[in-house]
C-alpha cells in the first residue's frame, strides 16, 4: 500500500513538472516568433535587405550572328556591381542564357528568391528584335542564345518582361539593356534637381521599375572595336560620373540621364538611348551617399 501511495505521489509530481515545463515553453516560443517577424518587417540599416545583379551576356549565338566582345563587356559590368556592394551577382553567358534558362530565371527563380525590401538590377547585352503586338504597335524583344533574331518563338518579349516586373516583389527593379528594346508604357519620370535633392533616400521608400535601353527604334547599339559604346559609358557612370547633382547619391534616373546625353553625343546622334520609368514613382539608389540633414527652413 505504501509503495502504491509513493508511486502515485511521484507520478503527480512528474505531471506537475511537465505542465510547468510546457507553460515555460509556450511562454518562450511567442517571443522568438515575434522577434523574427519584427526583424523581417522592419527596415534594414541600409536601404535594401539584399541587392541582386543579374548579368546576361550572349556573344556566340547558335543561329544568329556573333557579337564579338559581348561577354567581356558583361563581365566588366558584373565586376562594377560587385564594387558597388551588390550581394548576389549572377552571371549567365552564351549557353547559360538559353531560352529555357531565361524563362526559368524570370518566371521561377527571381520571383521566388527576391524579397520585397530588395533591389534588382538586370543587365543584358545581346541581340534584340522587333515584333508587332495585337494592336499593331512595334515591341522589342530579347534574343536568347538559341533563338533567331527575326523569330519570336523563343524570344523574351517586352510584355513578358513587364509581367515579370509586376510579379517581382522587389521594391526597386532596374533593367539595363545594351540593345534597342522599345515598346514600354511609362509613368512620369522622376525629377532631377541640379541643386541636389534634400532627401534622396525618400525616393527609395517608393516602388520603382526603371528601364535604360542602349538605342531606339531603327538604331543599333554601336560598338567601338570589341567593346560597346554604351557599356563604356555605363562603367564610367557607375564609377561616380553619373552623380549629376554631386550629392554623393547615384540614382537610376541620374544614370539614365547621363547615358542618354553621353552616348548620343559620342555617336553624333546616331544612337539615342532611352531612360524610362514603367511603374511606381520611386527611384533606385545605386550608390548611397550621406543621409540628408532635415531642417525646417531648408531650400529645394
Amino acid at each position: 500500500m505504501n509503495s502504491a501511495r509513493h508511486l502515485g505521489k511521484n507520478l503527480l509530481l512528474m505531471s506537475l513538472g511537465l505542465l510547468l515545463l510546457g507553460a515555460h515553453v509556450i511562454d518562450i516560443f511567442p517571443v522568438v516568433a515575434l522577434s523574427t517577424a519584427e526583424a523581417q518587417s522592419g527596415k534594414p540599416e541600409g536601404l535594401y535587405y539584399k541587392s541582386w545583379a543579374i548579368i546576361i551576356g550572349i556573344e556566340n549565338y547558335v543561329v544568329a550572328p556573333p557579337i564579338p566582345g559581348a561577354i567581356s563587356d558583361a563581365k566588366k559590368v558584373a565586376e562594377a556591381f560587385r564594387r558597388l556592394g551588390f550581394d548576389e551577382v549572377v552571371e549567365l553567358y552564351d549557353k547559360d542564357a538559353s531560352s529555357r534558362r531565361l524563362y526559368q530565371l524570370f518566371n521561377d527563380m527571381l520571383p521566388r528568391k527576391v524579397g520585397r525590401m530588395d533591389r534588382l538590377v538586370i543587365f543584358y547585352v545581346g541581340h534584340a528584335g522587333v515584333m508587332q503586338d495585337s494592336d499593331g504597335q512595334d515591341r522589342g524583344y530579347l534574343v536568347p542564345f538559341d533563338a533567331q533574331v527575326n523569330n519570336t518563338t523563343k524570344s523574351i518579349t517586352v510584355e513578358q518582361l513587364k509581367e515579370f516586373t509586376r510579379r517581382s516583389a522587389s521594391n526597386h527593379t532596374l533593367l539595363i539593356l545594351d540593345a534597342p528594346v522599345f515598346g514600354w508604357e511609362t509613368t512620369a519620370p522622376p525629377g532631377l534637381s541640379l541643386e541636389g535633392r534634400l532627401a534622396p533616400e525618400s525616393d527609395t521608400d517608393r516602388r520603382a521599375v526603371q528601364v535604360i535601353s542602349a538605342a531606339g527604334k531603327g538604331e543599333t547599339a554601336g560598338r567601338v572595336g570589341m567593346s560597346s559604346r554604351f557599356v563604356q559609358t555605363l562603367l564610367t557612370g557607375l564609377s561616380g560620373d553619373a552623380d549629376l547633382d554631386g550629392n554623393g547619391w547615384l540614382m537610376a534616373s541620374e544614370l539614365g540621364t547621363y547615358l542618354v546625353r553621353q552616348v548620343e553625343a559620342a555617336s553624333n546622334g546616331t544612337q539615342r538611348p532611352s531612360s524610362l520609368r514603367i511603374d511606381g514613382d520611386g527611384d533606385t539608389a545605386l550608390l548611397e551617399g550621406q543621409r540628408s540633414a532635415f531642417t525646417l527652413d531648408a531650400g529645394p
